[in-house]
Formats: C-alpha cells, sequence, structure tokens
C-alpha cells in the first residue's frame, strides 16, 4: 500500500513557449536530463539537467537553435551525450563542465546515439542512412573521426547495443582495470526504414540479419535473456533468438492488435513484453507461458499512451491521456492445486491476477513519457508541458487508544475511530511523511512542518490546534505535548510549537532518528546505536535508563524502530545492517530485545530459536549474527513440559528462516509481542520462493516475553492475502492494515477512503470475547501466558474466578494448541459442552493421543488444527471423514487415494450423495461410477429427467443400465426402442421374450442359436409351448437350455416315447423314474422301464420287472450293479436264478 508524492520540475524547460519533449536518467548517478523545445517555432532545443529531488543543476545547460532529437549518458560517468536535428552531438562533461561537439559527420537528423558498456564508444546515427562509431576519452571527448563510417541505402531508426556474456562480466571492474580490447566492443543491431535489421560486428563490419514486414518503429533487445523483439507499423512483431555471435532466427511472428498506432514497447518482468497502442489496457504477453493478457485502467474516455517497468521493485508505471498514473507490483500467489470431479489438476488464475494495484494519482496534462530511475525508485513523468518526478512512498499508518489513522492521499489523513466507528476524513495542505493518533488528536508531519488536529468520536468534527515548522522525522503525541525529534535532541512542545522541554544528549550520542510513546514512557534511538527511556507521567520528563546497543558503530548496524512496553521494562528495536545495503536488494534487518532492569540485550532471530527446542541441530545464523556479536541469542524458557516442547519445535518450523520486520508491544499487556516475519525482504529472491515452495510470504508471530529475555511463542499467523501488515496491538485484537483491491479502479483518480482501512482481527485465543470486560481480557491473557509456559497451576489460579462460557470455550482452544487434553476436559466441564464431554470420554479407545485432540478441536470448530492433528497421528481414515463431514470432499478424495484406499469407494458415493444435494449432476454422475454404484443410483437420480437420462444411458454404454432402460422402455410400451437397448445389453432373453411377444419366432430361434444363451433357449421354449406351435421345436429348446423336466412333460404329453427315453437318460434320477413309470404301463415299452429304473438307482423295482418279464438277460447286467442298500431276499433270489444258470452254463460247456 502505497501513495504517490509528485514534485514539478521548476526549470528553464517550462518557461514561455518551451515544453519538455524528453527525459533521460543516468543508469548509476542521480541525474535527471530532460530535453526541451520551442513548440511555436519548433526551433529552438535546450538540455537541462536536474537531481532525483527535481533540483536544477547549475550551469548544466546545453543550448541550440534546433530541437534535441535524442540523448544518452555515459554508462558511468557523468558525461551526457546530445543529438541534434542538425546533426550535430554534443558531448557535455558535468564534472569537468566541459562540451565538446562533432558536426562533420551527420547533415541530417540524428535518431540514435549509443554508448557501449565501457563508455569508450559511441554510435551515432541519422536520417540520411549515416552512422558513425566514434572513439572517446575518459573526459568525454571524441576523437576528430570516427572510427568506423557507414552510409545505409535508408535511412536508419534504431540501435540497441549487444551485451555479450563476457563483456557483461566486466562490467564489475574499474575502468583502468578494463582489458583494452573488451573496452573497446561495440556490438548492436540497428534498423532501416526498408525493414532490414542489421549487425554491427566488433571489428567493424555489418551484417544482414534479418528482413521485416515494414518500417521498425520499436526494437527492444532483453536486458538478460538473448532474445530480441521488433515492432513494425504494420502491427507485425518478430522475436528472435540471438547466439554469442549476433546471429539470428527467427522464433515467432505475430501480428499485434490494437485500434491505434503502437505507441510503446518494453520488456517487463522476465519475459513478459509489453505494449499499449491506444486503449485502455497495457497488453502484456508472457512468451515463457505463450500467454497474452491485459492490465486495465477502467477508466472508460482515458487511454494508456506510455508505461515504464522497474526491474528492482518489479513496478510497472503506465500513464493515460487523462494525466493518470497507475502502478501495479509483480507479485504471483503461490501454486495451489484444484480437484474437481474427483480428479486432480493444476488450477491457473489469469496472469493479470498477479499484478497487484499499488498506487495512483492524477498529474496535469496527457502522460508523453515515464521513466525509471531504477537505483532510487523515482518515476521521471513528462505530461508534455511539464515534467514531474514521482515518488512512492508507503502509506503512513499508526493505531493507538482504538485510533487509527491511516494516509489514503499524499496529504490526506483517514482517522477511524474504532469504539464508534465514527471516520474523520483530514486533509492537510503539507505531504505527509508520517502520522501519530490518539484518542482525540492526531498529528501529521513532512521534515519541514509538523500540523496538530483535534476530532470527535462521536460526531463529524473536525480543526487544527496548532502548527509549527520543525525538521523532524519521528514525533509523538502525550497527553497535551508533542515530541519531536530534531538535530539537538527530543523537543517537548505544546500543540503551538512552544517548547517545553528538551531532552537532549552528548554529541557522541548521534542524533535522534527513531522514537515512540507507550503508557507514560519515551523510547528514542540514535543513528550512532544509543537507546534511551524517559517517564513522561509527571510534569517533567525524567530518564528512565539508557544502553548503547552495539560497539561496532554505525558502519554495522542501524536503528530502523525502536517500540517500548506499557511498563517500560522491555524494548524492541529495529535494525539493519546497513552494509549489506545495495540498489539491488533491501538491507538485511535484525531485531533486538532489551530487558531494562536487567540491562540485557538479546538478539531475536527465529532460525536460531528452534535451536533451544533441538540442541542437536547445526546453527545457520553465524552469518546473520556475525555484525552484532557478542550479544547472546533469544532463546526458549527451559525445562519446558514435553507438549509445550513439541508445540514450540511446530511453531519454530512454521516460522522457518523468516526474519522479522516489524514488532509492536501490547498496549495493555507488558509481555505480548506481535512480530511480522518475511521470507525474505529482497524482491526477486522472495517472489523465487513463492513460486517455488508455494509458502506463504508474509506471517505474524505472537510471542511472550518471559524473564531473562526468553520467549515462547504462542501462535504463527499467515499474514492475510488482504492486508498489507501490522501496525498494532491491543488485546484482544491485532490491528492491521488493508491493502487497495488488486482490480483496478474505476478512476485513477478515484478517493482511496473506502480502500485503505485497518481491520482489526481477534487473536484466537480471544475469539467470542471481543465484548468482554477489561477483568476477563486480563485472566485470560495470565491463562495464555502461563499455559504457554506449561504451567497449568498457575494457569487455573488466573482464572479460577471467571464463570463465562465463552472464556472457558476459549481456554479448551488454547488447550488443543498446547496438547494438553486433560486441561481441555475441566474446560469442557466449565463449558457445559456435553457433546464434546462425550466425544472426548469415547476417544479415549483410540490410541494415538493427536487423534484424541483432533476430534476435541472439531467439536470447538478449530478445524485448522484438526487437520494437523489428525495428519499428525497417521488417522487416515479419520482424517478421511473429517473431510467428508467438514465439505472438503477434494481433500478427503486425494487422502482416500493416497493413503486411504480401504474407504476409497466408499469416500466416492458420499460425495456422489452430497453432490446430488447439491444439484451437481456431473459430479455426482463421475462419483456414482467410480464407487461402483451408479447402474442403480444414477438412473434413480436421474428418474425425474427422462430426457437426461436418456442421453446418460446413451453415453454410458453400461450393460447394466442399458438392460434397465430397455425394461423401463418396455413397461411404457416402447418396444421397438426396448428391442434396441436389449441387444446393446447383450440381454437375449429378455430380448427373445420381446420378439415371442410379437409373434416373431423365427428371429428369436435365430437369436438363441448365434448367442448360444440357455435362458433365452428356455424363453423361447417356454412360449413355444404355450401357443402350441411346434412341440419338438419346444423339446428342442428345452434341451438347448438344459431344462429336460418340461421336455419330459412334453414329450410324455404327445407321446414321443422316442424323445422321452433321450431326455429322460439326459435328466436327473426323478425324472428317469418318472419316464420308468411311463414305460411301465405299456407292455411294448416295459423293457426301456427296465433300463430307466437300473439308470437311476431303483435295483429293486428294476430286478422285479426283469423277474416278471424274464429278462434274464438284463438281469445279469443289473446283478453287476447291485449294492448294499438291495433288499436280501431279492439278492437270494438273484443268487439263485444266477447259480443255476451257471450250472447249466457249465454242463454245457463240458458236454
Amino acid at each position: 500500500m502505497a501513495v504517490i508524492f509528485d514534485r514539478r520540475l521548476h526549470s528553464p524547460s517550462n518557461k514561455g513557449d518551451r515544453s519538455p519533449h524528453l527525459l533521460e536518467w543516468h543508469s548509476s548517478q542521480p541525474l535527471l536530463a530532460v530535453a526541451s523545445k520551442d513548440e511555436a517555432k519548433d526551433s529552438h532545443g535546450a538540455v537541462h539537467i536536474h537531481t532525483e529531488h527535481g533540483d536544477l543543476v547549475k550551469d548544466a545547460q546545453i543550448q541550440r537553435p534546433t530541437p534535441v532529437e535524442c540523448l544518452t549518458w555515459h554508462p558511468e560517468r557523468p558525461i551526457l551525450a546530445v543529438g541534434w536535428r542538425s546533426g550535430e552531438i554534443t558531448i557535455f562533461s558535468l564534472s569537468e563542465h566541459d562540451l565538446f561537439q562533432q558536426s562533420n559527420v551527420h547533415k541530417k537528423p540524428l535518431v540514435f546515439l549509443v554508448w557501449n558498456t565501457t563508455g569508450r564508444r559511441l554510435i551515432s546515427g541519422d536520417k540520411g542512412g549515416v552512422m558513425a562509431v566514434w572513439s572517446v576519452n575518459e573526459e568525454g571527448q571524441p576523437h576528430p573521426t570516427p572510427l568506423h563510417h557507414y552510409r545505409m541505402r535508408a535511412p536508419l531508426t534504431h540501435c540497441v547495443l549487444h551485451v555479450q556474456r563476457s563483456e557483461s562480466v566486466l562490467e564489475t571492474y574499474s575502468w583502468q582495470g578494463r582489458n583494452s580490447s573488451t573496452a573497446d566492443l561495440f556490438n548492436a543491431f540497428f534498423c532501416t526504414s526498408n525493414g532490414v535489421l542489421h549487425y554491427l560486428q566488433e571489428g567493424g563490419e555489418h551484417v544482414e540479419r534479418g528482413k521485416l514486414e515494414g518500417k521498425p518503429l520499436f526494437l527492444c533487445l532483453h536486458p538478460t535473456w538473448p532474445t530480441l523483439a521488433v515492432v513494425t507499423n504494420e502491427m507485425m512483431l518478430t522475436q528472435y533468438s540471438i547466439n554469442s555471435l549476433g546471429e539470428t532466427s527467427v522464433l515467432m511472428n505475430a501480428k499485434l492488435s490494437g485500434r491505434q498506432k503502437l505507441t510503446c514497447l518494453d520488456w517487463t518482468y522476465e519475459k513478459v513484453l509489453g505494449s499499449c497502442a491506444g486503449e485502455e489496457v497495457v497488453r502484456l504477453w508472457d512468451f515463457d507461458r505463450g500467454e497474452n493478457y491485459t492490465l486495465g485502467i477502467s477508466t472508460g474516455s482515458e487511454i494508456v499512451t506510455c508505461f515504464s517497468y522497474n526491474s528492482n521493485t518489479s513496478t510497472l508505471a503506465a500513464g493515460t491521456s487523462g494525466g493518470g498514473v497507475v502502478m501495479w507490483s509483480w507479485n504471483p500467489p503461490p501454486t495451489t492445486k484444484k480437484r474437481g470431479s474427483g480428479d486432480t489438476g493444476t488450477h491457473h488464475d489469469s496472469l493479470s491476477d498477479y499484478w497487484e494495484l499499488t498506487a495512483t494519482t492524477k498529474l496535469p496534462g496527457p502522460l508523453v513519457q515515464l521513466k525509471w530511475d531504477s537505483n532510487k525508485g523515482v518515476l521521471g513523468a513528462n505530461c508534455g508541458k511539464e515534467m514531474r518526478i514521482l515518488t512512492m512512498q508507503t502509506t503512513k499508518v499508526h493505531y493507538g487508544q482504538e485510533v487509527s489513522a491511516v494516509q489514503v492521499a499524499p496529504a490526506q489523513l483517514l482517522v477511524e475511530c474504532h469504539n464508534t466507528g465514527l471516520l474523520h476524513s483530514i486533509s492537510t495542505d503539507i505531504p505527509i511523511r508520517g502520522a501519530w493518533v490518539t484518542k482525540e488528536h492526531v498529528a501529521v508531519w513532512s521534515g519541514k512542518k509538523l500540523m496538530v488536529f483535534s476530532f470527535s468520536q462521536d460526531k463529524q468534527q473536525t480543526r487544527v490546534v496548532g502548527s509549527f515548522a520543525t525538521k523532524t522525522t519521528a514525533a509523538a503525541i502525550h497527553d497535551m505535548s508533542v515530541l519531536t525529534a530534531e538535530k539537538n535532541g527530543i523537543q517537548i512542545r505544546t500543540f503551538q510549537g512552544t517548547v517545553k522541554q528538551v531532552l537532549s544528549g552528548g554529541e557522541h550520542e548521534g542524533r535522534f532518528i527513531a522514537l515512540t510513546v507507550s503508557g507514560h514512557f519515551l523510547a528514542a534511538g540514535t543513528d550512532r546505536g544509543l537507546v534511551k527511556i524517559w517517564d513522561l507521567s509527571r510534569r517533567e520528563a525524567r530518564i528512565h535508563e539508557g544502553r548503547n546497543l552495539f560497539e561496532n558503530g554505525p558502519e554495522d548496524l542501524e536503528i530502523v524502530s525502536v517500540e517500548v512496553n506499557s511498563t517500560g521494562s522491555h524494548v524492541s528495536i529495529l535494525c539493519q545492517q546497513a552494509s549489506s545495503s545495495s540498489s539491488s536488494s533491501s538491507p538485511t534487518q535484525v531485531l533486538l530485545l532489551w530487558e531494562v532492569e536487567t540491562d540485557n540485550v538479546k538478539i531475536f532471530i527465529p532460525s536460531a530459536l528452534s535451536l533451544s527446542v533441538q540442541p542437536s541441530s547445526s546453527t545457520s545464523s553465524s552469518t546473520s549474527t556475525s555484525k552484532i556479536s557478542p550479544l547472546s541469542l533469544v532463546a526458549l524458557p527451559p525445562e519446558l513440559p514435553e507438549s509445550v516442547a513439541q508445540e514450540q519445535e511446530r511453531l519454530c518450523r512454521a516460522i522457518g528462516k523468516r526474519t522479522f520486520c516489524d514488532g509492536h508491544w501490547d498496549s495493555e499487556d507488558s509481555r505480548l509481542l506481535v512480530l511480522t516475519a518475511s521470507a525474505s525482504t529482497d524482491v526477486s529472491s522472495m517472489k523465487h520462493k513463492r513460486r517455488s515452495t508455494g509458502e506463504t510470504n508474509t506471517i505474524i508471530v505472537v510471542v511472550f516475553v518471559a524473564p531473562d529475555l526468553n520467549v515462547v511463542i504462542s501462535d504463527v499467523i499467515p499474514l492475510d492475502p488482504g492486508h498489507s501488515g501490522v501496525v498494532g496491538v491491543s488485546i484482544p485484537y491485532i490491528c492491521c492494515t488493508k491493502k487497495i483491491p488488486t482490480a483496478a479502479p474505476t478512476s485513477v483518480t478515484s478517493p482511496q477512503r473506502e480502500l485503505a482501512t485497518v481491520a482489526r482481527p481477534s487473536m484466537k485465543d480471544y475469539v467470542g470475547l471481543e465484548t468482554s470486560e477489561t477483568t476477563t481480557l486480563k485472566a485470560m491473557a495470565d491463562f495464555s501466558f502461563h499455559s504457554a509456559l506449561g504451567n497449568m497451576d498457575e494457569a487455573f489460579r488466573a482464572i479460577k474466578l471467571i464463570k463465562s462460557e465463552k472464556v472457558w470455550e476459549s481456554m479448551a482452544r488454547m488447550c488443543v494448541r498446547t496438547q494438553q487434553l486433560d486441561v481441555a476436559a475441566v474446560c469442557l466441564g466449565n463449558m457445559g459442552n456435553a457433546m464434546a464431554a462425550k466425544a472426548v470420554r469415547e476417544s479415549k479407545s483410540i490410541p494415538q493421543p493427536e487423534a484424541r485432540l483432533a476430534i476435541l478441536a472439531v467439536h470447538l470448530n478449530m478445524l485448522n488444527e484438526a487437520e494437523r492433528l489428525y495428519k499428525k497421528s497417521g488417522r487416515h481414515d479419520l482424517l478421511n471423514k473429517f473431510y467428508q463431514a467438514s465439505g472438503q470432499w477434494e481433500k478427503a478424495i486425494e487422502e482416500a487415494e493416497h493413503s486411504d484406499r480401504m474407504h476409497l469407494k466408499t469416500t466416492y458415493f458420499n460425495y456422489a450423495r452430497h453432490a446430488e444435494a447439491e444439484e451437481e449432476t456431473k459430479v455426482a454422475i463421475n462419483c456414482y461410477t467410480k464407487s461402483g454404484t451408479h447402474h442403480m443410483q444414477v438412473p434413480r437420480m436421474l428418474f425425474d429427467s427422462p430426457q437426461e437420462l436418456e442421453d446418460y444411458v446413451i453415453r454410458s454404454h453400461d450393460t447394466e443400465v442399458c438392460k434397465w432402460w430397455a425394461g423401463y422402455l418396455e413397461s411404457l410400451g416402447e418396444c421397438d426402442q426396448a428391442l434396441q437397448f436389449y441387444e446393446v445389453a447383450k440381454d437375449f432373453p429378455s430380448l427373445v421374450r420381446v420378439l415371442c411377444s410379437y409373434g416373431n419366432f423365427e428371429k428369436a430361434a435365430e437369436i438363441v442359436e448365434e448367442s448360444g444363451s440357455r435362458a433365452a433357449a428356455y424363453q423361447l421354449a417356454s412360449r413355444l409351448r404355450t401357443e402350441k406351435e411346434d412341440v419338438e421345436r419346444a423339446i428342442h429348446f428345452y434341451t438347448k437350455a438344459q431344462c429336460y423336466s418340461p421336455a419330459i412333460q412334453l414329450a410324455k404329453e404327445h407321446g414321443l416315447d422316442n424323445e422321452l427315453m433321450k431326455l429322460a437318460l439326459l435328466s436327473s434320477q426323478e425324472d428317469m423314474i418318472e419316464a420308468a413309470k411311463h414305460y411301465e404301463q405299456s407292455p411294448d415299452t416295459q423293457d426301456k422301464a427296465i433300463i430307466l429304473y437300473h439308470k437311476a438307482g431303483e435295483m429293486s423295482r428294476a430286478l422285479e420287472l426283469c423277474f416278471q418279464l424274464k429278462q434274464y438277460d438284463v438281469l445279469y447286467q443289473i446283478a453287476d450293479d447291485l449294492t448294499e442298500s438291495t433288499s436280501p431276499v431279492m439278492i437270494a433270489r438273484v443268487s439263485s436264478l444266477l447259480h443255476y444258470e451257471m450250472t447249466v452254463h457249465h454242463s454245457l460247456v463240458g458236454f
């Protein structure tokens, strides 16, 4: 969240009819060159040089009776080369105030001037097609004659230097230390108006590298990647890849969109090319991802005219035709995965969502040109008639005494009274560089002046109560006094500026650069590392304590901010290592804690804090603390209970290797310190890490500071994506500033009163207690402190008189986080939560303590904590049920697929029932199918939607579903369609049944013969028997179906004795006996009865018939099959008969 300050350049360029038309920043020095021309005559040109603050550099101007066409700074020295319309080249040395000129080569207007990386070669080109390479000495004086001179066949248009890798490495060396041959390299690409791309080689030769469609409008070489982009007047974009020899190959040709002529083209983040062409958007083309998208301003009438990208801060600034400036910051979120319908996939947001809107402003006149000074983060803006310098400042916010003050514009504040909900908008006549708010007053200052306003808590009333001149860089309000940090010390003034007291130190102590007030204590830090505390409770401030934090001096560390707690017992000091400051990265920040009573100072480093939990781990903090040794490190209290130590270890892992970048003490509880920790302060490394690991960059760490500067972590909270940081702490709230919404505003000049306010989320331990009395909140704070240390006796003693169920519920939540289930049971009893208490008792059979805690967490609506505990317990089945019960179906399915496959189909079925209840039909069908229950469940679900049901049946090609659908159609009398689906389902019995109902027995018989289906054969045989069409065919199909009983019955009824014998022999014993009885009734077929009785095992009846019919030959055969179950009388009779037969046989043989 930021605001933009703009400053108009007051220079001769803005006088009369002159207007600026070109601007150029120096690449390494805070210098801005502005070229102006006479709009009326178009015959006069001038160049003036300004500082980064907009001040005009004296004796640094160049004038000619002809307009300026191009200008460029030397890559290292304050030397400026200017090309004029007359063809003249002038080189101005700011340090020596020397001016050199060359006018003997170019006679046409110059179109480009390009230095090589060392500044010893200058390439010039004009509209007449003449190009030259000049040798320039260290003072900026060119050689009288060029090293190389070229005359092209067409006018020149563009030129970009091709920096080879071997050359770029040498940029870190001094001028004198460079190899002379390397320092003279001037490889470059240049274009002519006939669309030819040339390459200028180091030896001075130039070769053709490509042919373009139309006249080149823009030529952009990527600063780090070997990629060249060219756009022509036909709006054709050509992308080339380049090797180390300058040889090109076409990667892509594309037609750019746009209603008008292209006005700006440049590289932005990584391989993203930006353009604007008379539209309300900046178009971005991501070559790596192969996507293009837009950033819109949505103004309706304004169009984007220009833009500029700052690679150091990843900030894109766009200017509009109405004078608007919009700034976005490239801020990709963590990679997320999203599951749909049971399938895994990666969810891609629009790339435009990764650009976060950071600031907007309005300037007079349409924007012609924008250009960043990347070193200082300053933006130069050409508004046509005047030039402006824009600087971004982080929004100034302060919170105190239930009131917040938020800067919403360079000279405007929004004051919000949180107790009453009243908002005050305060406009000032100074640019706001800082603010401090109390219950009834707010002070703002600019570095030159300070103003104090009063406001009402219950009505819209504000007024100025005082203002005075002061060069303070930090200020605060206490009671009815203003405290300002000035050159000679801290001055205590009235609101009107009258000095009441001066708190000064010796010259050796340094200048005060940071101060704060909490309760009745003032703390301030100097630029030499001294921190002092004063007691403001009496009429005059008294020194309370002082301490020099480090002995190495300000070259090692410098104080950024100081915070003191409400009792003055502890001070937190945020420092930065000044030696690590550079233009490309932010200084490394370090947090120090000072215990005033013991005069003990320690360094608070999160990664080192975890070492006190795991002493065996190797430390990686030596590098971070080398600058501030011999100070010791903040550690956890010794001898923590095991459950508390485990929780502290988990919280330390959650902090990781982040560093603290901000800290705030609670306004009442002197033990509570809330810190903001960030993974990296370097833009590029931070974003790379977020893309690779997907972790949240900024978190809020809530800690309690115990005696001897031991700390215990109470909570680690990811910073809400809609918040930009913490500005204060007041139990039960953590106060955070809200970000500007990422969507583009309806107007770049729209007020931001509703876009930048302070949110007050409750701490986890105080959810539901926001309206509690002060005594209740204090008791809860004591309980939190002692339970965090594992001292439960003191914790319960602190809340023994509390009767509020909400308080006990909050304490139960706290016990879940500290893994104290026995204490939580006590809290449940005081809450009167019988259901939760029952669940805890029943969970005793679960062996994993984490799983039991998770069950309690669910009943306390601590779903995130429950999920973490289930994972830690390894109970994937319970975790799966938890996901289902909490409606997290994607996670439930993922858990079942990877770790709980036993319940995979059940999970899919439950998800299908949920989706059906939510009328998500497609998801339900997919999940019913994966659960294996779609045969019944999908037709049931779609029964009231016949068309959807029919479409599903046709798409599914499932035999069971088609069979059901065919039966349903048959029930409706649509037998023709039913036959089609019976055939698809290969339900031959139903197919034959329907055909027989139509009397189509021949077709039915064909299906039976082709399919070989026994059930279909039975259906056909039964129908033939009923219709009495063909008894023999009925018997045939009964036989094919292996249903012999009805076939035997038919044969008996119709006297088919031959068929009967065949069928009986194939059938069961019962059927054989029935057939034998049938044959026994006729004298001609009684021999068949004997055979059937024999086959059926009825030996006695078979023997009786043999004796009756004197069938002795058959009797002999049956005798071999006699068993123990045969009647003894029958056996004796057979034996006597067989004995007689054998005697006769032997007699005949003997005879």
